[in-house]
């Protein structure tokens, strides 16, 4: 079973508990998880398997990173332009709505 990852569905099945006290263990850090979107959670094997057993699972500390807002370029460097397609009634060059007559 080494590798294995087990979703919240999968681990509420197992334990026999509702998917929300899953959730709640995973929140509160009483079940370690790796969050593979903003709505995903995967849960390891042996991490399942300790919480089973009755062991304590250390806490970690969570390193969160924010991707900043602008991206600084070079002193030669320019930001591409970025090119549209216009949609129908729309003017390629203002990005408005145009009014057929």
């Amino acid at each position: 079973m080494a590798g294995r990852y087990f979703t919240i569905k999968e681990a509420a099945e197992r334990l026999r508990v509702s998917h929300d006290t899953v959730s709640r263990l995973i929140e509160r850090g009483d079940l370690p998880a790796l969050r593979v979107s903003e709505r995903l959670y995967r849960i390891p094997a042996p991490a399942l398997e300790r919480y089973e057993s009755g062991v304590p699972v250390p806490v970690r500390n969570v390193v969160r990173r924010r991707v900043p807002d602008g991206v600084e370029f070079g002193v030669n460097e320019e930001e591409p332009g970025i090119e549209t397609t216009p949609g129908p009634g729309r003017d390629a060059r203002a990005g408005t709505r145009v009014d057929s007559a």
